[in-house]
């Protein structure tokens, strides 16, 4: 095969040296009006975890990005054995032995697992013989204790699958450094703690891990050491070991550190039920049932939380109460009306908020600027818009999340991925005169502003007698913020708790059940 040489006892063959396998020299990349990364000095080490945390727009992402060739430089030096090179995309980088894994799998949902392998080694002049490509495959499900059928295809893989099946290429790739950016998440905590078992080998064995995460819960478990990144510069770099998490949080957020918390926020009044969903039955993108007979009720002065391993219907069931999936059979109901056969536009026009999955394809026009972004909502434009009052209410928006960017005429694609997720979040915030809907509101937000958005949700609800319904795979996020806890499990609602009554334990076993 004629991949890079493997061996038969570790994932790779590494040189037994001291000298740091990626060092960085003085590595800057402007945006237009952002200095994203400024003058970064970092040395990665072979048979390490390493880390990277940051708040939103802090350069995480912007240095992976470099590393695998997406971005280039402005400025510095990249060293990679000691020697200088330039990696002017992805194929450079997988030659030189740098392969990334996204929170997003990049692979085919009609192929099967082994054609989108086969697929990502030819396109890379690369070649292995399926037998090979099924035994790696093999190999690895092993390891990391998620069983994958080589002949499956890809849609009818769950998220963990999918994550595994991109690891499995980059390691018939020759991975020597694998990157991942958020690729481990929002994974459930039992597929977590498996993958956190094969980075530990693969470090163990020689490979060399730049793990990108918000959690630093997630990074304190696996990681050997942890960069902080703030504002586009180095603020240290730390050993694991004899640092915790108090420290960590101090030198990413600073004085803001003392306002993280994760009690439970206080219970609100529900009063007269805004939204119900009646037997309700929606099938999913392949034609099979994703929601099965639901039945739920969410009240004005309420948080409906649903908990759920991703796959089991959540998103299903948010995206048919807004209308943007059918319903096979069932009602809902809102604020009196059936809009079973109501439209998404009639939802906006009625006071309902909106923060859909996968925010910078659902969610925002990333080629638009923030202002456009607001305009395009029915709740702020009517006929004709008024750009003086769109102007006014983006600076709001802005000032109060936080929002980093040169002004609301920059265009969201050059704003990180946590930054537009504020953009959306403020937005649909203020939209949600009635109602807000959501899927995972605090994704890509760091552990600080995701905290801020849940006190603001929160706030919104029990002072301005809205309603949420807010479907989230962060198990912390549901118990901190809902009144009402509900479990999916495999399409079905297996439980219903008040907030204040739910045990973790319990909620958990009817997740996996």
């Amino acid at each position: 095969m004629a991949t890079q040489a493997e061996s038969s006892k570790s994932f790779f063959s590494s040189p037994s040296t001291e000298t740091p396998i990626i060092k960085l020299e003085g590595i800057t990349k402007r945006f237009p009006g952002v200095i994203a990364l400024d003058n970064i000095n970092l040395e990665i080490h072979r048979g390490k975890v390493h880390a990277l945390l940051g708040e939103n727009g802090a350069g995480k992402s912007t240095l992976v990005k470099i590393l695998y060739g997406i971005y280039t430089p402005d400025g510095g030096r990249i060293y990679i054995d000691g020697r200088p090179v330039k990696i002017a995309g992805p194929m450079d980088a997988i030659r030189l032995g740098i392969v990334m894994v996204s929170q997003s799998p990049v692979i085919i949902d009609r192929l099967t697992v082994e054609e989108n392998i086969v697929l990502g080694l030819e396109k890379l002049n690369m070649f292995a013989p399926i037998r090979r490509i099924r035994e790696k495959i093999n190999e690895v499900s092993k390891t990391v204790g998620v069983k994958i059928d080589p002949s499956t295809e890809v849609w009818k893989l769950s998220y963990t699958q999918k994550q595994l099946v991109e690891i499995v290429r980059g390691l018939l790739l020759g991975a020597r450094v694998l990157l991942l950016d958020e690729a481990i998440t929002y994974l459930p905590l039992e597929e977590k703690k498996k993958f956190y078992k094969f980075i530990r080998q693969f470090a163990d064995e020689g490979g060399t891990v730049i793990l990108i995460t918000h959690k630093i819960p997630e990074a304190m478990d696996v990681a050997d050491l942890i960069t902080v990144l703030r504002r586009g510069r180095v603020v240290g770099t730390v050993p694991v070991k004899g640092t915790s998490i108090e420290e960590i949080r101090k030198m990413m957020f600073g004085e803001k550190s003392s306002e993280i918390t994760y009690e439970r926020l206080p219970l609100g009044s529900p009063s007269e039920t805004i939204l119900e969903i009646n037997d309700l039955w929606v099938r999913g993108d392949f034609g099979d049932y994703a929601v099965k007979g639901a039945n739920l009720k969410v009240r004005r002065g309420e948080v409906v939380g649903i908990a759920g391993v991703a796959g089991n219907g959540q998103k299903e069931l948010i995206q048919a109460v807004m209308r943007l999936r059918p319903v096979e059979k069932g009602k809902i109901i809102y604020d009196n009306i059936d809009i079973t056969n109501k439209t998404t536009h009639y939802l906006r026009l009625n006071g309902v908020g909106y923060i859909p999955d996968l925010p910078a394809k659902y969610g925002v026009s990333i080629e638009n600027n923030i202002l456009e972004n607001i305009a395009i909502i029915p709740t702020f434009s009517k006929e004709i818009i008024n750009w003086k009052h769109i102007k006014s209410l983006a600076y709001k928006l802005i000032r109060e999340f936080e929002i980093k960017t040169p002004s609301p005429e920059t265009p969201v694609k050059f704003l990180s991925g946590g930054n537009i997720m504020k953009v959306l979040v403020s937005r649909e915030l203020t939209a949600a005169t009635k109602l807000l809907v959501a899927y995972n509101p605090t994704r890509a937000l760091d552990e600080a502003t995701a905290i801020r958005v849940r006190k603001i949700i929160k706030s919104k609800v029990i002072n301005e007698n809205v309603a949420a319904l807010i479907a989230s795979e962060d198990l912390d996020e549901i118990f901190q913020i809902s009144d009402t806890i509900v479990v999916m499990n495999s399409g079905k609602i297996v439980g219903v708790f008040p907030a204040d009554k739910a045990k973790r334990e319990e909620v958990e076993h009817l997740m996996v059940m």
